[in-house]
């Protein structure tokens, strides 16, 4: 049987759309992750103004030092994720996450080099908790085996 231009177009019509359904949850999820994340570090930001002001906007920028690459990184996966072979996105699932690493290491350098005064504990305490969350999220319900 030789495939011709027209029988591969009339067969792809045939076949349902079913590859996008499983990167259309991933996705779903993991967007739905980071909005509850940034809300965490909205509420802890609240409840820590009226405490001490260096307290909370360290832990806004250890929040933002967390949430900028990751969602800068999940954008880029998500976005042209389609009609890629498992390697190609592979191979930009690692670059993605080497520049994720890279913005994450000049956000710190930043926060570090001009902001003054800075409390390091809250910075650290914000990123560790949005950590924390992404792991309940992404893996709090599934049982493991």
């Amino acid at each position: 049987m030789v495939l011709t231009g027209e029988s591969v177009l009339q067969f792809e019509k045939k076949q349902p759309k079913t590859f996008g359904r499983r990167a259309d949850k991933a996705q779903a999820r993991y967007f739905k992750t980071l909005k509850y994340q940034a809300v965490a570090l909205l509420l802890l930001a609240l409840l820590a103004l009226p405490f001490d002001l260096v307290v909370a906007y360290s832990a806004v920028l250890g929040g933002t030092i967390y949430l900028v690459p990751n969602s800068w990184q999940a954008k880029r996966h998500f976005d042209g994720q389609v009609g890629r072979s498992a390697q190609a996105t592979l191979a930009e699932l690692y670059a993605g996450q080497i520049w994720k690493m890279a913005l994450s290491a000049t956000l710190f350098a930043l926060v570090f080099v001009l902001v003054e005064p800075l409390s390091v504990f809250s910075l650290f305490a914000s990123l560790i908790l949005l950590q924390v969350i992404h792991l309940f999220m992404q893996f709090g319900g599934k049982k493991v085996s």
